[in-house]
Formats: structure tokens, C-alpha cells, sequence
């Protein structure tokens, strides 16, 4: 569902109240398509998603100004000369033509301006003042802070670099979390997620091809109604699944493999489509063509139970580092029952054991892109402590947040074979039953959750979860 324009003014007034700006002017810009180098095609484009975000508008070119004095804003589109409608369909007309941008900008005379979106050079560092809008940001119930009034040294910084990341930061901590709209975008990307994995639970069988499952699942996604995927789809067969991003095309993009499904394998399949610029995010693991092995099967329902009570986890006020750090517990718990690791779980999660079989964080925020508002650091530092490096910045959830939740095992060679984490955890890790379990592959599950003020809401709930196909 398209925004409508009450709902982009708002969404524009949450975003100017947290600028707190005072004569600059602001111009977000959605970009233009990379060509490919050495040739004269380009690569598929979508707008920056601050763009997309704040004005529903896709087409290259696009840009929208604020000017913080009068507190107005203007959207500048695209206009194709006839020389161009030859070889191109023309965008959709919103907005003044960007051709008057130049003459807007003279009309404010040598005022400062100020560039975001694509193009803009983002610092690495957040300024404080930022860092506190997010932690002052409500975790009850998700709605935005009230502008604050502190003036240390570090807020005051108005150099160039710090007030780009201050307004990119502001903009990213409205889209932490979704309205409506936004919400009915990500419904509509898991509905036509749906009908792509029910082709694969039907279609799907021994003597495939990764890419022949692929293409079929993608067909439906399409056939749904989404444009495009959120993401390259992850089709893992076998041994192919302890590769967390493995894709077609990874090993060779001019002559790529792909690895027909044998009976008894595992099949990872990590995919998702997108609706009006949103993403849905969905992982299932499956055996194909034959019953688990009581290791395949007691692995599935392993991570299967960390998902479902990390999910029930889900809730206004909780830190996302406390969620991660309980499914790593219950997976270190399991791997423990299962003779691949011996100690107490809550240390073997604190030495980093666990994570050489989980070894990424349990999820992330999902919205106008599948790893969502990554573009700008809007938080703390991440962790320098290695369990806890793959999570980002830490966060705490709130209503309206959506986040995936995604656990999973894997016996991945390059750490398992490593000499130096064999000795590190030599008294940790039963190696010898680690050998027995090499080219396992993997099992993750992974759903798009939306906190509320109530019980979390599982957005893929309708993708079912088949332990075997075929």
C-alpha cells in the first residue's frame, strides 16, 4: 500500500522536529544508476531508502529539498527529453522538474546545503547527540523521542561531517520502527514469499538442480506480484548449507556450478521477495527425499526451539544482545546434549565455543532493505567481544521494530579445521565427533517478527516449516 500524502507529511515532520535545524537547506537525493564497467549497461537500481522512504518515489533522479527557515519541502522528479523516450519508457512525473532544482537553490541565496542520501559521504562515527536520541527514543511503546535540549561539546559539533551523520542518524531512527503502510508493504513481500517456498514443499524433489529450485521458487514470487527479490535467493544443498551466503554465481559469475540435490540432503533456502521497496526475509531447512538422520533431525528441532523461544522474546524494552545471547545458550545447551561440545552452555557461549557452530548474530532489522538501515551507524559501537561482534549496534527493541529472528547450526570447515581454534578449544569441542559431522552443511530457520505491545507477530507465520520433502 502506497503511503498516502498525510502519511509522508508525517513521517517528513517527525524527521525536521529530530533535525532541529535552523536556516540550512537539505537536499536528499535518491542517485542514478552504476553502470557496469567496460560496458554501457547498468545495474538494476532502487533509490536510496532515506528517498524511498520519506517520498514513496522509486525513479532515479529523484530529489527532495528542505528548507529548514520556512520548513517547507519540495520534490524535484525527473523529466526525459524526446531524444531519450526513444530508448526509455519515462518515469513517473511527481513533483517540480528537477531542472528547476538549480533555480530553487538560487532563490535561498549562499545559505548552507546540506546533501544526504546517494553520494553523501557518511563519517563512521555517530556524533553524541545522536547516540542519545536513540537511547532517549521510548522502548515502550516505539514512537520517537521528544527532541532534546542537552548542549555538550560533542552536540554542538557543527562540522560538516557531523551534521550529515546527525540528520542521516535521525532519519534512520524514525524508520527503526514501521507504520502502517510500511507494515502492509511487508505483508504483501511475505504473502508472494509464501508461494514461492509452497512450490518448493511441492516441486522440489531428488535430481534437481539449486538453480532449477531456485528459479522455480522465484517464478512464483513474481507470479504473486513482487518485482523483484529482496535479495539473492540462498539455494543450499548438502554440504553447500555451512556457506551462510552462499548464492548461484558465487564460485564463477561467467560459468557458475550448481549441485544437483541427492537424496538425504539437507536443503537451505534463504529468500525472500520485495513489495513497494520492502523486504521479506524467510530461511527453511529441509531434508530432501528421504527420512532425517537422527543427527538432521535432532539439530532441525534444535534450532527450531531456539527460534521459538527467542521469537516469544520479542517484546517493547528488551535488548537484542540478551535475545542473541539466550539462543546461543539453548544451541550450546543442545550441542552439549549431543556430545559435539562438553562444559556449562552459558560459558561455552562466553569463550566463543558456540560460536564456531553459530556464527552470526540471531537477526536484524528488516524494512526498505533486508539488512535495514545499515547505511548509517544510528547506534553505539558494536561489541569488541567476539560472541558479540556479529549483532551491529546494540539496540532494544520497541513497538513497530521488525526484526528476523534466525538461528542456526552449521559445521563450517575453514573454522572447524582451523589448528589454532582446535587448540584454543581443545577442551571445549569433542573433535572427534566434529570429524564425524563434517560436510553436514547447515540448518537455520528465520522469520520476520514485528514487536508490539502485546504478544510479537510472526509475519512468515503462513510459511510452513517441513522438517522433509520429497
Amino acid at each position: 500500500m502506497k503511503p498516502t500524502n498525510e502519511a509522508l507529511a508525517e513521517r517528513r515532520a517527525r524527521v525536521a522536529k529530530r533535525w532541529e535545524l535552523a536556516d540550512e537547506v537539505v537536499l536528499l537525493r535518491a542517485g542514478e544508476p552504476a553502470g557496469w564497467s567496460g560496458t554501457d549497461q547498468h545495474f538494476a537500481f532502487l533509490p536510496h531508502p532515506d528517498v524511498a522512504y520519506l517520498t514513496a518515489v522509486g525513479s532515479p533522479g529523484t530529489t527532495l529539498a528542505f528548507d529548514a527557515a520556512a520548513g517547507e519541502w519540495e520534490l524535484f522528479g525527473p523529466r526525459f527529453t524526446p531524444e531519450r523516450l526513444v530508448w526509455e519508457q519515462p518515469p513517473t512525473p511527481v513533483g517540480r522538474p528537477l531542472d528547476e532544482l538549480g533555480d530553487w537553490l538560487a532563490e535561498r541565496g549562499d545559505r548552507t546545503v546540506i546533501e544526504l542520501g546517494a553520494g553523501a559521504e557518511m563519517p563512521e562515527t555517530l556524533p553524541a547527540a545522536a547516540e542519545k536520541a536513540e537511547s532517549d527514543t521510548p522502548a515502550s511503546n516505539g514512537q520517537p523521542a521528544e527532541a532534546s535540549d542537552d548542549s555538550t561539546d560533542e552536540q554542538a559539533d557543527a562540522s560538516p561531517e557531523a551534521t550529515v551523520l546527525r540528520l542521516g542518524a535521525a532519519i534512520a531512527l524514525e524508520r527503526m520502527t514501521k507504520d502502517e503502510a510500511e507494515l502492509d508493504d511487508i505483508r504483501c513481500a511475505a504473502a508472494a514469499s509464501a508461494t514461492g517456498f509452497d512450490w518448493v514443499y511441492a516441486n522440489a524433489a531428488v535430481g534437481m538442480t539449486e538453480r532449477e529450485i531456485q528459479v522455480g521458487m522465484e517464478a512464483q514470487f513474481f507470479a504473486a506480484g513482487a518485482p523483484r527479490v529482496a535479495y539473492d535467493s540462498i539455494v543450499a544443498s548438502g554440504p553447500h548449507g555451512a556457506y551462510l551466503h552462499y548464492v548461484y554465481a558465487g564460485d564463477d559469475p561467467l560459468r557458475p556450478a550448481t549441485r544437483t540435490v541427492e537424496a538425504g540432503d539437507l536443503l537451505l533456502i534463504d529468500a525472500g521477495a520485495q513489495f513497494g521497496g520492502y523486504a521479506s526475509d524467510v530461511t527453511r531447512t529441509m531434508v530432501v527425499g528421504a527420512d532425517p538422520t537422527d543427527e538432521q533431525e535432532y539439530i532441525w528441532k534444535l534450532v527450531l526451539s531456539a527460534q521459538q523461544q527467542t521469537i516469544d522474546m520479542c517484546r517493547p524494552g528488551i535488548v537484542w544482545r540478551d535475545v542473541h545471547l539466550a539462543s546461543a545458550r539453548i544451541l550450546g545447551a543442545g550441542l552439549v546434549e549431543m556430545g559435539v561440545l562438553r562444559g556449562d552452555p552459558a560459558e561455552l557461549v562466553a569463550q566463543g565455543a558456540v560460536a564456531l557452530f553459530f556464527p552470526h548474530g540471531l537477526g536484524h532489522l528488516l524494512g526498505l532493505s533486508v539488512h535495514d538501515i545499515t547505511s548509517v551507524p544510528y547506534s553505539r559501537t558494536p561489541s569488541e567481544d567476539p560472541v558479540l561482534s556479529r549483532l551491529g549496534p546494540e539496540r532494544v527493541l520497541a513497538a513497530g521494530t521488525v526484526t528476523t529472528v534466525e538461528p542456526g547450526l552449521y559445521f563450517i570447515d575453514a573454522l572447524l579445521c582451523d589448528p589454532a581454534r582446535r587448540e584454543k578449544f581443545a577442551d571445549s569441542v569433542v573433535w572427534d565427533r566434529v570429524d564425524e559431522l563434517r560436510g553436514f552443511g547447515g540448518i537455520r530457520i528465520e522469520d520476520d517478527v514485528l514487536v508490539t505491545d502485546a504478544d510479537p507477530e510472526v509475519l512468515t507465520a503462513a510459511i510452513a516449516k517441513p522438517i522433509r520433502i520429497g
